[in-house]
């Protein structure tokens, strides 16, 4: 029996951006919903099977299709690979749709600098078979070289395919977020649980990583940490507001005793 590898996209990124070129030259209203049928004919396929398969599924894979109704449209991200007018304004798009896949993700952030035969032998270990393994390495480095994957530092934000994002309440997207960090972060993740939010750091980076993650939280320190200057400034201003408040209820409880002397 054959053993099968977890899902990841057959088709190169830069095929699959022809190929959704192509459907978006089919159509006159690139808003609309298409039907299954509707694209096959438009990418040349006589059926969904074989080829046709692979192809839906790296599109869908790479975020370039969405759901939408009863069908697919192209994606935010597809249309922004579409409209780019240059290298460079695609380049952000073509690594969102690069790392949507996560079995590419997963390697992003915890092996994005290893060689092709250190890849294998992680996928391998993840429960890839051996073609697959080989297949998906390659795919990964053809992706990272249209995208330029390693001079990616900052993850991107990947929402869920399929789902409406629905608008909430700061304080309570914030506590979301961090109820899935501690319980959802991959074994691959380190977390730390800080004041405002939990960081999660990748486990498996290497010593250069390192040295970037380093210099990076350094630079960011202005942005990052609250100035104890700042701190003490802001604990005066709610201190009068608290003198104020403890005033008025003297105030009313002397009031009080009166109106029981009398």
């Amino acid at each position: 029996m054959n053993k099968r590898s977890p899902r990841f996209p057959f088709v190169l990124l830069e095929e699959a951006v022809e190929l959704l070129r192509k459907l978006d030259q089919s159509q006159s209203d690139r808003s609309a919903t298409l039907k299954r049928p509707e694209i096959l004919r438009a990418l040349d396929y006589a059926s969904f099977h074989g080829a046709a398969v692979k192809t839906m599924g790296a599109l869908r894979a790479y975020d370039l299709l969405e759901k939408s109704g009863n069908g697919l449209r192209i994606s935010p991200v597809g249309a922004a690979i579409l409209d780019a007018s240059s290298d460079e304004d695609r380049r952000p798009h073509l690594q969102k749709a690069a790392l949507s896949p996560l079995a590419f993700r997963n390697l992003w952030r915890t092996a994005r600098h290893k060689s092709r035969p250190e890849l294998i032998e992680l996928l391998l270990s993840r429960g890839f078979s051996e073609q697959g393994a080989k297949r998906a390495s390659k795919i990964y480095r053809k992706n990272d070289e249209l995208a330029a994957l390693q001079t990616l530092e900052l993850e991107p934000e990947l929402p869920e395919r399929g789902q409406v994002q629905k608008k909430r309440p700061a304080v309570k997207q914030a506590k979301r977020k961090q109820a899935a960090a501690n319980a959802c972060a991959p074994a691959t993740m380190l977390r730390l649980p800080l004041s405002t939010g939990v960081a999660v750091i990748p486990k498996g980076i290497t010593p250069q990583e390192f040295k970037l993650l380093m210099e990076t939280l350094r630079s960011w320190r202005e942005q990052l940490v609250v100035k104890p200057a700042a701190a003490k400034k802001a604990a005066k201003k709610k201190a009068p507001a608290r003198k104020v408040a403890a005033k008025k209820a003297a105030k009313k409880k002397a009031a009080r005793r009166r109106a029981l002397q009398e």
